[in-house]
């Protein structure tokens, strides 16, 4: 694969997981662009438009009723599952391992915001999620795209289970933290073995999310502004969305540390 076919898979992809999610936002005002080439990038576009359409008529039609407003988020965790099989579906015609890495990628993003969905759908009080709960989901999914059935990465936790979070806070959350685990797994660890932590705790004013690894990290000679390609940039931005202070530890592995205010945005 060439780069400027890679270049192309990368923006086709981040276009498409723009879109899906502004319509996690519940924003539908965005489309996606459809080309002229006919390929895989061009069905899932013309699908994401029309789950945009059905969702719009849905919340329009079923605003301030919450029992039925568990459906739109059903529709919306469902729908994401089948953009995720499509992608699946695209990446059994090739053996190209950087084309692989990015389906995988941009999958693992896609179920991160589809188990925050799932788990609104399930739950009574559809202003709130359990960080504990969702957390603990969300990287045993990672760790299987990872590592299949068996992997020698342990995780450790310290996360207040009482901590529950809104859905417009936990879509960032949920992708800083699928970024930041999916860079442990691929940059790391060579051997294969080694500890990723996340800690999620809160005083009285701010809320206080760890990730880390115990890997070989970045040499302390390189920025790491350079190395967009390890998700750093987009776990700033996604940094932004929280108005979050971040941190980058260097120390005994790599990490991130935010601090984000308790109260709603």
């Amino acid at each position: 694969m060439n780069p400027n076919e890679v270049k192309y898979i990368q923006e086709r992809t981040n276009a498409i997981l723009d879109v899906i999610m502004a319509y996690a936002r519940l924003d539908f005002t965005q489309k996606t662009e459809i080309t002229d080439q006919g390929d895989v990038f061009d069905s899932i576009a013309s699908g994401v438009n029309m789950l945009g359409e059905e969702l719009e008529n849905s919340v329009i039609t079923l605003q301030e009723r919450e029992a039925l407003l568990q459906e739109v988020h059903h529709r919306v965790k469902n729908n994401l599952q089948i953009i995720s099989s499509l992608m699946n579906l695209q990446a059994s015609y090739t053996k190209d391992e950087k084309f692989l890495a990015l389906i995988r990628e941009c999958r693992n993003r896609i179920i991160s915001m589809s188990m925050i969905h799932e788990m609104l759908y399930r739950t009574k009080d559809l202003s709130r999620i359990q960080v504990s709960d969702y957390i603990s989901t969300l990287t045993l999914s990672i760790n299987s795209s990872f590592s299949g059935s068996r992997s020698d990465v342990v995780f450790e936790y310290d996360i207040d289970d009482r901590i529950y979070l809104e859905a417009d806070r936990m879509i960032p959350i949920g992708l800083i933290i699928n970024e930041a685990v999916s860079n442990s797994f691929k940059y790391a660890f060579p051997d294969g073995k080694g500890i990723i932590r996340i800690i999620f705790t809160s005083s009285k004013t701010h809320f206080r999310m760890k990730i880390s690894d115990n890997g070989i990290g970045l040499p302390t000679t390189i920025q790491t502004e350079a190395f967009e390609s390890l998700g750093i940039q987009l776990i700033s931005a996604l940094s932004d969305q929280l108005s979050a202070e971040l941190k980058i530890l260097r120390e005994n592995g790599l990490g991130y540390e935010l601090r984000f205010k308790i109260e709603s945005r």
